[in-house]
């Protein structure tokens, strides 16, 4: 199974190593801190039991994902915020299946295949779910269901699509940013340097319809995305002279 998840500064190729745990030696802050503290044991547990599959904890991931979308859909403050927790989910489920992978030692074309779907799945229902409920808000919050607040979606939308278009798929341990004290010291904690879309993902479709600061998330979102596509102009500019 794959995890495509970006850094948010260069384009990475590559993949970082797995400790004996199942888990990237190095990766991002959301999936270090808050991810695998869950995906971790669950994983162990499923590859000891062998309840499911890699797949179909895949399978699961998806639905979540969609089911987050949704909820976000369906317009109201609790359905906003069951939307964050069932994304979370989602993230979860998508860290377990490979880890699970690794565990059992099975790959395949097929888990690949699946994997790209549920997170482009993930993010396409999350998007628009989130859309519908800034179109469909009445002054609650942020989301004054104006066209203006449907845009912050739109243009999130497009932005993270583009990056990871032009960032590319899979990271590599030798592009990771920032070095020096701050990179070692994160680094013996998992974490790297920069953040990553996972990142991204989490304060927009997570935090912000979990608190209802909607708007304030993609805003922050879009920041984070224009930051990462501009460094990533510039990097591959330098490269091609």
């Amino acid at each position: 199974m794959s995890d495509p998840t970006q850094d948010l500064r260069s384009p990475l190729q590559g993949g970082f190593a797995a400790d004996e745990r199942g888990a990237k030696k190095l990766d991002y802050w959301f999936t270090v801190l808050l991810t695998d503290p869950v995906a971790i044991p669950l994983s162990r547990f499923l590859a000891r039991r062998k309840l499911l599959t890699p797949d179909q904890v895949t399978i699961l991931a998806l639905v979540a994902g969609l089911a987050a979308g949704f909820c976000f859909g369906y317009a109201t403050r609790w359905s906003l915020a069951l939307g964050g927790l069932m994304f979370y989910v989602a993230f979860v489920l998508d860290c377990v299946d490979g880890k699970l992978a690794r565990a059992l030692k099975v790959t395949s074309e097929r888990g690949k295949a699946l994997d790209a779907l549920a997170d482009g799945g993930r993010r396409a229902a999350g998007s628009l779910g989130i859309g519908l409920y800034l179109w469909s808000a009445d002054g609650r919050g942020w989301g004054s269901g104006t066209e203006a607040d449907v845009l912050w979606a739109l243009v999130y939308s497009v932005l993270a699509y583009y990056f990871l278009e032009i960032s590319g798929a899979e990271k590599d341990p030798s592009a990771t940013g920032a070095r020096g004290k701050w990179s070692a010291a994160l680094g013996r904690h998992r974490l790297l340097p920069n953040p990553g879309m996972p990142d991204v993902q989490a304060i927009v479709f997570i935090f912000g319809p979990l608190t209802g600061l909607v708007v304030p998330a993609l805003a922050t979102g879009i920041a984070m995305v224009v930051t990462a596509i501009l460094l990533t102009i510039r990097r591959r500019l330098r490269a091609s002279r």
